[in-house]
């Protein structure tokens, strides 16, 4: 199915036999906040919100325990179920277009490589990386976990691409999993062939080191990497896994690996 029938459909409420209310409810003051900070964000960069797409990426954020709790009205509060489904083929679809696009692959190996959209994965990317997705869950009753985190990023995800466009989603998303694709990717991926030939030299004990500096909704990590205990590499990126991968690289460098 292509994505702007099930855009369509969404929009219509057709899939399931539901209907989006006719007037949805604005978040609220505090909530509307919340949001618009989340959202402005990098990764996200997405400002100058409607009271329409602000209910929208409030719904994606919104589990069905609190959306069903009995304590708000239906037509003001709904969960992000829909949304995720919608999410959930978003996600793959622009995880499969890049690799199709930008690696030479066979088939099986392009479907190995989508699994970093598990769920699992999904769950650790959003608390890895620091997006915040993790805090503006609604729900009741509740513990956070992995499923119901990679839910709302799926979610998150739809919202988006319903919001502002396939075009902004895939800049979103592939921001986020840049490092993860990379590491797919064997000749790009520093840290393990670091590894590997460090192992096969037998150069001694590889460590990392971090260190996180800028705000907290704007982290950039510094990463040094040592072996047997000298440093060779150093790197700065916005997420953990980014720096220890230009270390990586420096460090190939002055190994005469790359």
């Amino acid at each position: 199915m292509r994505l702007s029938t099930i855009r369509e459909r969404l929009r219509i409420g057709g899939l399931f036999g539901q209907k989006l209310p006719r007037h949805p409810e604005p978040a609220g003051r505090d909530r509307g906040a919340e949001l618009r900070a989340l959202l402005a964000a990098p990764p996200f960069g997405i400002t100058d919100l409607s009271d329409a797409a602000l209910s929208l990426y409030d719904q994606a954020l919104t589990h069905r325990s609190y959306a069903n709790g009995g304590e708000y009205p239906a037509a003001a509060v709904e969960d992000n179920e829909r949304l995720e489904f919608l999410g959930n083929y978003v996600l793959d679809f622009i995880i499969a277009d890049h690799l199709y696009d930008a690696y030479d692959l066979p088939p099986g190996e392009m479907n190995r490589r989508l699994q970093v959209t598990r769920n699992t994965k999904l769950a650790n990317i959003v608390l890895e990386q620091g997006l915040g997705i993790d805090s503006a869950i609604r729900r009741k009753g509740l513990a956070l976990t992995d499923s119901i985190i990679a839910d709302a990023f799926e979610a998150l995800i739809g919202a988006i691409f319903l919001d502002r466009g396939l075009d902004v989603a895939r800049e979103v998303v592939l921001a986020i999993f840049e490092d993860e694709i990379a590491e797919c990717d064997t000749r790009r991926n520093y840290r393990g062939r670091l590894q590997e030939y460090v192992a096969q030299q037998d150069l001694g004990n590889l460590a990392y080191d971090y260190r996180q500096t800028g705000p907290g909704n704007c982290p950039v990590w510094a990463a040094r990497v040592t072996v047997g205990g000298v440093p060779l590499g150093k790197g700065e990126a916005r997420t953990k896994q980014g720096a220890a991968m230009l270390a990586a690289k420096e460090a190939l460098v002055h190994l005469g690996e790359e």
